[in-house]
């Protein structure tokens, strides 16, 4: 790769971020936002139940998308009949799952013991279809970085589908608000997507392109499928040995920390795939960009989940209600293995971008297995030990560091120094906002905003102050990369309103 090629991808990677941070950001405040107005107008039954139909749909899911997205970004070049053979398989497996799903869903509901369920699944299944529809021209956008109309369509569907499911849960529609936020989420997604792209399918289909891209697909609808049980055994096992009610504490503590990774990792990620692919004959400088979003997203996740778990107690109550404080004892013990999940998030992306999607489907296959392991050592504890069995990322992480090490020469002491630069700027913080929690100061009656709002302040403060002590040169030119074109931003705009 040239300097000028190299300094072209910098750029789109630079400006696609961008695009990024307004789409995940958008959606995920906006998701928060209608979580925190659906929980003071829905039971936590009402959750538990769309738990369970969501549980199954996303296991749908990984089959629908087929491995063809990641396939699409990771190629190189593309035959002219990809995108089109990519698309209509796509489409028709979405369609036969939910024929399969319609007529399977009384067995369902009867296995999870909710008649109910049976609705549920029939009309939340339809965003199956609707969803294939966007599976290609995202792919393809996503390859040229047209990021910019994927912001657009994600953020215009998440305001459709919040609007709608506010309505229809202020007018008593319970846990059909809910499923029919995600409906037209994705209906609205769907229609924006096609209007802002000028790609469209021929009605052309090659066997050969198919063999070809599930050659590799077949190998990421498995790794799919496998993260998709190990993400979702823990909501099955609540469902199947505890209440809705119960299993509703834990969606919703499961919801957020889903949303807060999102908001720290898949911002990267989205751009870290297609960098990498693009790099994947430079091994060095692979290395290079590994450790940069690594250091990235530990100094943005750690101090992040840090917070969110001490001051848990008083977040719940103040966000979702006072009949919801059973969550926050799970949203402490989750947090951990969140910060975990987040700095560990990039290692999928580099094995794809080399081609070697069956080392990544063998690293799927161990973390699964351990996963399922810990829920049914754990499940005789509880609730509480279903969510101790989250930190399953943490025991198998030397293994994917020795992974790591072996395909791409990632050296294990830069890649582990990466991430404690950011533990231990965050330990002393926590340590002292845990140890204030005991106080009366912490119990009071606006405890939100007189305890956790200030001290959150503080401890921000004090963490980037030991963070850029313990970053080191090279990290520290990374975060004037990232941080000095945002300030750059800022002070023109408040010039020009001034």
């Amino acid at each position: 790769m040239t300097d000028g090629e190299s300094d072209g991808l910098r750029k789109k990677a630079t400006q696609s971020i961008g695009w990024i941070v307004l789409e995940r950001w958008s959606s995920r405040v906006l998701t928060l936002v209608v979580i925190a107005v659906m929980t003071r107008l829905l039971s936590p039954s009402d959750f538990g139940l769309v738990s369970m139909a969501t549980v199954v749909i996303a296991l749908l899911q990984v089959f629908v998308e087929s491995g063809f997205v990641t396939v699409l970004v990771q190629r190189k070049d593309l035959g002219p009949k990809d995108a089109s053979t990519a698309f209509w398989t796509s489409v028709s497996l979405s369609v036969l799952l939910y024929t399969a799903l319609f007529f399977s869903a009384p067995l369902l509901a009867s296995l999870f013991g909710e008649p109910q369920l049976v609705d549920v699944l029939r009309v939340l299944g339809l965003s199956l279809p609707v969803s294939s529809l966007a599976q290609v021209p995202a792919a393809l956008l996503e390859r040229s970085f047209g990021f910019k109309s994927l912001a657009v369509r994600q953020v215009g569907g998440a305001l459709c589908g919040a609007t709608a499911a506010i309505l229809v849960a202020v007018a008593g529609g319970g846990v059909w608000a809910l499923v029919t936020q995600t409906l037209v989420t994705s209906t609205a997604s769907v229609i924006i997507l096609w209007t802002a792209t000028a790609w469209r399918p021929s009605f052309e289909f090659s066997f050969v392109a198919l063999r070809s891209m599930w050659s590799m697909g077949l190998r990421i609808i498995g790794i799919g499928l496998l993260d998709a049980v190990q993400q979702n055994i823990d909501k099955l096992i609540v469902g199947a040995f505890f209440s809705t009610e119960v299993l509703g504490y834990y969606y919703l503590a499961q919801r957020i920390g889903t949303i807060l990774i999102e908001l720290v990792t898949t911002v990267m990620s989205r751009v870290t795939l297609t960098t990498f692919s693009k790099v994947q004959d430079d091994l060095p400088r692979l290395n290079r960009i590994f450790l940069q979003m690594t250091f990235a997203s530990a100094a943005i996740g750690v101090p992040l989940f840090g917070l969110v778990a001490v001051f848990a107690v008083q977040i719940v109550p103040f966000a979702f209600g006072p009949g919801w404080d059973q969550t926050a004892p799970l949203i402490w013990i989750l947090a951990c293995g969140w910060a975990f999940g987040a700095v560990m998030y990039f290692d999928r992306s580099a094995f794809l971008s080399i081609g070697r999607a069956d080392v990544a489907l063998w690293v799927a296959v161990l973390q699964n297995i351990v996963g399922v392991a810990l829920v049914f050592a754990l499940l005789p504890f509880g609730i509480v030990g279903v969510a101790l069995s989250r930190w399953s990322r943490i025991v198998t992480w030397p293994v994917r560091i020795r992974i790591l090490h072996r395909l791409i020469g990632l050296p294990a002491g830069k890649y582990l120094a990466q991430v404690f630069r950011s533990v231990g700027a965050m330990v002393p913080v926590v340590v002292g906002i845990a140890l204030l929690q005991q106080t009366a100061w912490a119990r009071g009656d606006h405890a939100f905003w007189t305890f956790a709002v200030p001290l959150a302040v503080l401890g921000s403060i004090v963490y980037a102050a030991l963070l850029w002590w313990f970053a080191g040169s090279e990290n520290r030119l990374v975060l004037r990369q990232i941080i000095g074109p945002i300030l750059r931003r800022i002070t023109r705009r408040f010039r020009r309103n001034a």
